[in-house]
């Protein structure tokens, strides 16, 4: 990067050769949880699900939508658990015999882990949403005989939901700031003896300051958050309301 260049020429005597190759973080780092579980989902939110009608006809699309009510508090969720294909993840659809359809195709899951860089440390997270008080998300899944094999006669379906809350969140980083956070990993574990504290300190606070000017310079684009794997709260287990569907 040109505005590292010359700023690499001054340091290049101190660490040339004894910083190595160091493999991405995403390749050397498991994703970590927290132990603990939220016991009971009272309070913290409510499922609606619904469809536009009662009765369809065999080849008629059948659409649901769910909506995830928020109660008194604010919350930080992965954005995929309440805004795509992954909340229909546990749906239950039960034919007039009580016996329950199994789903002939998977739900997509639709979250993918993101290495961030934070004080020179990298942190594995997942994609977020902060969900405020009292607000509500929606999400629709196009036709549920997608996922379903469903002949005539009558069903119910009901879904249940699996909301982890997380403590803590990051904003998305720009590629260019995740490169400076690797270089300043690199300063604090270097064990070269003539890369001495002072100048490591210079190194890290100039890398630091090109940040802060990465920073300022997105702060429009990189609005996405992302939730530490170690900040997980606990969840919530979900029930939604159960509806009625009949195919003719």
């Amino acid at each position: 990067m040109r505005y590292m260049a010359i700023f690499s020429i001054l340091f290049t005597t101190f660490i040339y050769g004894c910083l190595g190759s160091q493999k991405s973080a995403t390749q050397t780092i498991e994703p970590e949880t927290a132990t603990a579980e939220t016991n009971t989902s009272q309070g913290i939110a409510s499922l609606e699900l619904s469809t536009t009608k009662e009765t369809y006809s065999a080849q008629e699309a059948i659409p649901l939508e769910l909506t995830v009510q928020n109660g008194k508090f604010d919350l930080l969720v992965p954005i995929s658990t309440v805004t795509s294909l992954r909340a229909f993840k546990q749906l239950t659809v039960t034919d007039s015999n009580g016996d329950v359809i199994k789903a002939k195709k998977t739900m997509p899951l639709g979250n993918t882990l993101k290495t961030l860089y934070k004080d020179g440390k990298t942190v594995r997270c997942i994609k977020g949403l902060e969900m405020k008080a009292e607000t509500s998300q929606k999400t629709s899944l196009d036709d549920l005989q997608t996922y379903y094999q469903l002949g005539a006669g009558t069903y119910t379906v009901k879904l249940t939901l699996e909301l982890e809350v997380y403590k803590e969140f990051m904003q998305d980083q720009h590629p260019e700031i995740i490169e400076l956070e690797r270089e300043i990993m690199k300063y604090q574990n270097s064990t070269n003896p003539q890369f001495t504290p002072e100048v490591k300190k210079t190194a890290i606070e100039y890398t630091q300051g090109q940040i802060d000017i990465i920073k300022e310079k997105y702060k429009d684009e990189l609005q996405d958050i992302y939730l530490p794997l170690k900040s997980r709260r606990g969840k919530a287990t979900l029930e939604s309301n159960v509806i009625s569907i009949t195919i003719d």
